[in-house]
């Protein structure tokens, strides 16, 4: 790069006063020299940080279930403020115009389930929920901080993917191999999420962990490094087919629009071929996994073949099309759900007003035969227990988010635009609520808001080219 290049890109600079570029890694760099001696100062306070947010992520793979993730994330936030890491921390809300939208949001519908009367609400349900906002809150601006650390990418990335690879590996081997009544054709569990995770949330979070894995690869500049990624991301591709989960499906197909949208064909052939190869590959393979299966269930079961197929085929553990099965298969009672919980509303202070966060579910599912036990999509529910206002607040806070990781992706940080994309896809038909740490899937916040902080962390980096953020690391967005 000449000398003319890095003046005319310098992050200095105003970004309508920059160069355009293609390239794919692009930096903006601090040029100040009392930044480097204060992220010295800091990289213990820094360690901790990303050690604490790697955690977090890493228990949506690994960790038996959420009380154990929680704790991880309230003894590390603990260390890291005793560390003097607070300073920084308290930053981000008046330094991210959009972070601190989020917490407002959070904060208006805490309010409003505050004050305004909610059916079935009791008081120990007002205290649960203003602590899970709350944490949501907080466990977010600890992500944003760590969003703004050099390479956060990789950091966070690398760990995430391989504990999702080792995790599909595992819970294959469990269910497929060691498992006596083992079925290859049944719908793939994390076992090591609850003893074995619903297959939507397994796929979702799968999902997620493949994405990130593919962008790994396509940025992988060392062969050796290269090849470690697309293994991680053929494993995990593979993983997530096997769950058989359409919102996990749906995330990877809005993924590989959002890629192709944001960098056009020559950044977007490679990704777009795995995905295409992947599934397939999984198609074609589905008659002998059944093939396989029908032999060992007749064995073990003393019957014919024939017969076998027609038990397994009843049960839908053994699908010779999958792609047939995923067009086929119902919507499990979804749209019944979105009908309930649309007709619920029937006052103009419903719509106006919604039903509030930590209303029963009797409030909204009374008609039903079942207890779906949440709306199984994040805007269903924003909109049922927000309102029409919340709603469209909410709607603007996604696509304000989406704008600023458009940018970053236009400038080469394709990530999180990708993760958000397949996030906000996959969640349309899935999930509780985008307004609590501690939800029935819990997932929402791995897929939905981690990509979307990140996101507006690294766009806010722009604004602070001397290194006017108090945060201890490097301005390289990489």
């Amino acid at each position: 790069m000449t000398n003319a290049d890095t003046l005319v890109n310098s992050p200095l600079l105003p970004m309508s006063e920059r160069s355009p570029t293609t390239t794919a890694d692009v930096s903006w760099h601090s040029q100040d020299s009392d930044f480097a001696a204060k992220q010295s100062a800091q990289s213990w306070p820094q360690t901790l940080l990303m050690i604490n947010v790697t955690g977090f992520l890493l228990g949506y793979y690994a960790m038996h279930n959420q009380w154990i993730q929680l704790a991880w994330f309230l003894l590390m936030s603990s260390a890291f403020f005793l560390s003097g890491g607070y300073p920084g921390f308290s930053q981000s809300l008046r330094r991210d115009r959009w972070l601190a939208a989020f917490a407002g949001l959070v904060f208006l519908l805490l309010v409003r389930s505050s004050i305004i009367d909610s059916f079935g609400v009791s008081v120990s349900g007002l205290w649960l929920g203003w602590l899970k906002a709350g944490l949501l809150v907080g466990a977010m601006m600890m992500i944003w901080q760590a969003g703004t650390v050099a390479r956060v990418a990789r950091i966070l990335g690398l760990p995430l993917a391989v504990t999702a690879t080792a995790t599909a590996i595992g819970s294959v081997i469990i269910f497929y191999v060691l498992d006596p009544n083992a079925v290859l054709g049944s719908r793939l569990n994390n076992w090591f999420v609850y003893g074995g995770w619903n297959s939507v949330c397994t796929g979702m979070t799968f999902g997620f962990a493949a994405t990130w894995a593919v962008f790994g690869w396509i940025k992988a500049a060392v062969p050796r490094e290269r090849t470690f990624w697309f293994v991680m991301a053929v494993i995990l591709l593979w993983a997530t087919l096997m769950t058989l989960s359409r919102g996990a499906l749906l995330g990877l197909v809005a993924g590989q629009v959002a890629i192709f949208c944001a960098r056009g064909w020559r950044i977007s052939r490679r990704p777009l071929i795995l995905f295409v190869s992947c599934i397939l590959a999984f198609q074609f393979s589905a008659p002998l996994i059944s093939r396989l299966d029908v032999q060992k269930v007749s064995q073990r079961l003393g019957v014919t073949k024939e017969t076998a197929t027609q038990q397994m085929i009843v049960s839908g553990d053994i699908a010779d099309n999958p792609a047939a099965r995923f067009i086929k298969r119902g919507d499990n009672g979804r749209f019944i759900i979105y009908g309930a919980a649309l007709g619920s509303m029937t006052t103009w202070q419903d719509w106006f007003f919604g039903k509030g966060l930590w209303a029963s579910n009797d409030s909204w599912s009374c008609s039903l035969y079942w207890n779906p036990e949440h709306m199984h999509s994040v805007f269903v529910d924003a909109l049922v227990r927000g309102g029409v206002p919340t709603f469209v607040l909410f709607i603007a806070l996604l696509g304000w988010g989406l704008y600023r990781a458009w940018v970053l992706a236009r400038h080469g940080e394709e990530l999180w635009l990708m993760l958000a994309c397949y996030g906000i896809s996959g969640l349309v038909f899935d999930g509780d609520s985008a307004f609590s740490l501690l939800s029935i899937p819990r997932f929402e916040t791995l897929i939905l808001w981690v990509p979307l902080v990140i996101a507006s962390a690294r766009y806010t980096l722009r604004d602070y080219p001397g290194g006017g953020l108090d945060l201890g690391q490097s301005k390289t967005l990489s």
